[in-house]
């Protein structure tokens, strides 16, 4: 275990050191030109995106643009709304531009009130260079070595934020490109090849000028001195200037860090949170230590010893239960639907995250992190079609029509959830509505790839002998007697749910705020860990859970092992109402829907994921009793 934790813990810091991208480096020649290509427009108050042209900026042609977009994207970027486009924004490796307009827009009322509605919503606009994405520049020295950059700039600035109580529009972007010179390959006729240069930095500080006042032809060109352009001005010139920078302490391989970087008192939080659930685990493991082996190798001892009588053999009452405890649990059907598609995330998770601690879902990689959680999912549809059919056989259920619900039960009610959500996103024009094309593509995958997987891992399941528990079934049901108000649902289910969610609390507020509040999250050391010490906590708290209730000789364990372990999601929704209510600022209805929406899909995910693990681990623990004592 020892070792585990220090692998993990190595992992999680060389995360922050180096990735693999995924992409090539790219070394440019001088005077080279390369186009800055535009991103969506994001906002944190308004989570819904927005094309780059969804407003009136200067543009180029509709065949060029078309041209571009031709371009196959990953499934992950459509779907999380990353829509790349060319623009007018060009540089020149090395070449300095002080000032350079590329058109002058006159704008009429409605496209100026459109601008004025994105500015108030606070959204930014993101471009991208040498597959870079450009950050606001640090207003100070302190701010660019201690703490991440903010990715992309602000269109404007809101006019609650102005002493003229105007909103002005940021139409001037001043890059600063940062570069390393690489060292020169000998040709062929041992003589030095052109000197290459390669990108390690793009940053943007936006301003807010009226070229009326200050022109881009002025001789000493400044833009801290321009008089602010307002909204109510009819004609916008758009200008860029840019600035080239040589750093030689940043490689090509670093060169995501400034976006990745944690602030010292992040680094605190992440550690005294390791070392918090580190405490839960162990407090956990003590008591399973404790309470369940030392009482577990009394009884095992009363009820093996012959010598005892049986008065004193049937002192305890979980034995008593025995020809109780396997009995088909009531809507044996739907457990088993639960449990495969439990063990198919589970098996989803865990790939995920060896894929992203050897760094191959790296942010410069667009969409692949979200590509690789679908792909998986889909291609382990057989491990769940497998579990399924082991349980079911057990049952004596073995029906052909209950795999097909394992196939299409979970992933009909996440399809059919997000579909609602995309028609709301397409009713907004939003760049994360995702094109029919696409959602013909996701139910290829589905009912083309994942069900038939499905089924083959059933067939080799039906296959497998039958489990066949330790104890004969009583043909009578047992009564069962009444139970003390703390171990009677729902507070048996709800509360337990508490420990494995304080254990996994604070990476949850930091995934959160990389999801809602435009952050880049790539701590994937630190969320292995996370993630195992929920995986172990969700197991000891359901097992000590299940060993309370069968000593009370209460047998209904199957659906209680999966339910209370299961309710880490229902705690995890409610931290997300918290979570809105408190850090969020979302006035739209349309985007709390969507934000409502999209976290109760992912509370769902882990109600299902968090069950599986503590199903598993308490049905492992009953077999392992009952199969430890003498039944006559």
């Amino acid at each position: 275990m020892k070792t585990v934790l220090a692998t993990l813990l190595a992992l999680g810091l060389a995360c922050d050191a180096f990735y693999i991208p995924g992409v090539m480096p790219m070394s440019y020649d001088k005077n080279a030109d390369l186009g800055i290509k535009v991103n969506s427009l994001t906002s944190i108050q308004n989570i819904m995106p927005y094309e780059w042209y969804s407003l009136p900026f200067c543009a180029p042609s509709k065949e060029d643009r078309n041209k571009y977009t031709a371009r196959s994207q990953n499934l992950g970027e459509v779907l999380w709304g990353d829509k790349i486009e060319i623009s007018l924004y060009s540089v020149s490796v090395l070449i300095d531009e002080p000032c350079k307009v590329i058109c002058q827009m006159e704008y009429n009322e409605k496209e100026m009130r459109q601008f004025q509605n994105r500015i108030e919503q606070k959204y930014r606009g993101n471009m991208v260079l040498d597959n870079l994405p450009v950050a606001e520049e640090p207003s100070t020295e302190r701010q660019s070595t201690n703490s991440a950059v903010q990715v992309g700039f602000p269109l404007g600035v809101p006019k609650s934020t102005t002493m003229r109580g105007e909103t002005f529009i940021n139409n001037h972007l001043a890059f600063t490109i940062s570069y390393n010179k690489q060292p020169s390959v000998l040709l062929k006729n041992g003589e030095p090849g052109p000197e290459k240069y390669r990108i390690v930095g793009f940053q943007v500080t936006p301003y807010s000028i009226d070229h009326e006042e200050l022109q881009c032809s002025a001789a000493k060109f400044s833009p801290e001195n321009g008089k602010p352009l307002v909204t109510s001005a009819k004609k916008v010139a758009w200008s860029y200037s840019v600035k080239w920078v040589e750093d030689a302490n940043v490689d090509w391989s670093t060169r995501w860090d400034v976006y990745l970087r944690s602030t010292a008192t992040e680094s605190r939080i992440h550690w005294f949170a390791i070392i918090n659930s580190l405490l839960v685990v162990v407090f956990l493991s003590v008591i399973v230590a404790i309470i369940l082996l030392r009482a577990l190798h009394k009884d095992f001892n009363r009820y093996n010893d012959a010598d005892n009588s049986e008065e004193q053999q049937e002192e305890t009452g979980w034995k008593l239960v025995h020809t109780e405890v396997f009995r088909k649990p009531p809507y044996a059907m739907w457990l088993c639907v639960y449990v495969g598609t439990g063990a198919q995330l589970l098996g989803m998770s865990v790939s995920t995250l060896v894929f992203a601690l050897f760094g191959f879902l790296s942010p410069a990689n667009r969409g692949a992190l979200l590509s690789a959680l679908i792909f998986l999912f889909v291609l382990l549809g057989s491990y769940a079609g497998f579990t399924s059919a082991r349980l079911l056989k057990m049952f004596g259920m073995r029906t052909w029509k209950h795999i097909f619900v394992v196939g299409l039960f979970f992933p009909g009610q996440i399809v059919f959830t997000w579909f609602c959500l995309n028609l709301l996103l397409w009713s907004k024009s939003s760049a994360s509505a995702v094109p029919f094309t696409t959602i013909l593509t996701i139910m290829a995958l589905w009912i083309g790839v994942s069900l038939v997987l499905v089924l083959l891992g059933a067939v080799v399941g039906f296959k497998k002998q039958t489990l066949e528990p330790p104890c004969k079934i009583n043909a009578v049901k047992r009564t069962i007697p009444p139970q003390p108000w703390y171990l009677r649902a729902p507070q048996t289910i709800l509360l337990p749910g508490i420990l494995p969610f304080g254990a996994a609390f604070i990476e949850s507020v930091f995934i959160l705020s990389s999801v809602w509040q435009g952050r880049v999250y790539y701590v994937f050391g630190f969320l292995s860990l996370v993630f195992l010490i929920l995986v172990v906590t969700c197991a000891e708290t359901t097992i000590v859970m299940i060993y309370f209730q069968l000593t009370r000789e209460d047998y209904n364990w199957w659906w209680r092992s999966f339910l209370t372990s299961g309710s880490y999601g229902f705690w995890l929704y409610l931290y997300c109402i918290f979570y809105y209510l408190t850090t969020l600022h979302i006035p739209s209805i349309a985007s709390s829907i969507l934000y409502f929406g999209y976290m109760a899909m992912v509370s769902y995910f882990f109600f299902v994921l968090t069950g599986f693990i503590g199903f598993v681990s308490s049905m492992a623990f009953v077999w392992k009793i009952y199969s430890s004592i003498k039944i006559e």
